[in-house]
């Protein structure tokens, strides 16, 4: 008959070896932290340096921009849209009341959450998908934010979106005058005409050039609004002289100029400056014509 007591002997002390070496092994593996194993017990607002803090966005096609926001609180997004729409997966939108996560008002767009991981969303205009921006948003234990969403001077400047069909009909439904009238008015009172779109002057477009002797006009900084039929360039007009100097507007004319005003100010005195805004027109229909050829240098018979 076979003796087991050697066997289980043998076998419970190799059973002991595989312990004792697998209780040093256990003891040579770095300890890993409780935030590391449930990522979602990380606390966002102790992260540094991974989203952007500047409260103007310049918005390109395909980027995604990373803000901070605050938890709890309404954040004010305002976009280059006339009529913004989003799509989210993390965040509910209400278009009736103020209750859920995402309010659209006008050309902003409200966000309040209290989750505490980024949340993300597409912003595109009402009934067009051509242009579409991307943000995420990480909520914070901070104050309410107000960011200002624009879209790329060099890309803008060669679209015909949407937004510029809606500012055909607006502009084509009143005068041409009382077009160019209202769009100055809504500028000076911080609005931006219905359609229009705000952004930077892009680099590599002909800036107005203005001439006027004790006056400084400079458009470096400046703004670009884009209609249908007219884009407005919005500068900066310094008196540089020792003496009052009234704004002629006609030192800053050109064959496409539509018009051109200041505000608030159209008589300036030394050091004093002013806002400029000048309307362009957008000649889409230009006819390309023959080259005629010149007489001189012909010979005579």
């Amino acid at each position: 008959m076979l003796n087991k007591a050697p066997f289980f002997l043998i076998f419970s002390v190799v059973l002991f070896q595989s312990s004792f070496l697998l209780a040093n092994e256990i003891d040579d593996i770095p300890v890993v932290s409780a935030s590391v194993m449930n990522l979602k017990s990380v606390d966002v607002s102790k992260k540094k340096n991974s989203f952007n803090d500047d409260s103007t966005l310049i918005m390109k096609p395909g980027v995604n921009q990373i803000i901070a926001i605050a938890m709890g609180h309404p954040n004010r997004i305002v976009t280059p849209f006339h009529s913004p729409e989003i799509i989210s997966t993390s965040l509910k939108k209400s278009e009736k009341d103020k209750n859920e996560e995402v309010y659209i008002k006008q050309n902003v767009i409200y966000v309040a959450t209290n989750k505490q991981y980024p949340v993300t969303m597409f912003i595109t205009e009402k009934g067009s998908e051509k242009q579409a921006l991307s943000l995420t948003m990480v909520p914070r234990r901070i104050p309410p934010r107000e960011v200002f969403l624009k879209l790329d001077p060099n890309v803008m400047n060669h679209l015909s979106g949407f937004t510029h069909k809606k500012a055909k009909s607006w502009e084509e439904s009143q005068p041409y005058v009382e077009t160019i009238r209202t769009i100055f008015r809504n500028i000076a009172l911080g609005k931006i005409p219905q359609g229009y779109s705000l952004t930077t002057i892009p680099k590599d477009i002909k800036k107005p050039h203005c001439a006027q002797p004790g006056l400084e006009v400079n458009f470096k900084n400046g703004q670009y609004m884009i209609g249908h039929h007219l884009n407005i360039f919005i500068g900066i007009v310094k008196n540089t002289s020792k003496k009052p100097v009234e704004i002629k507007e006609a030192t800053c004319g050109s064959w496409d100029t539509a018009a051109i005003t200041t505000w608030p100010s159209d008589v300036l005195a030394p050091n004093q400056k002013t806002e400029i805004y000048v309307a362009k027109k957008q000649n889409r229909n230009i006819s390309l014509m023959s080259k005629r050829p010149s007489l001189l240098g012909r010979h005579d018979d």
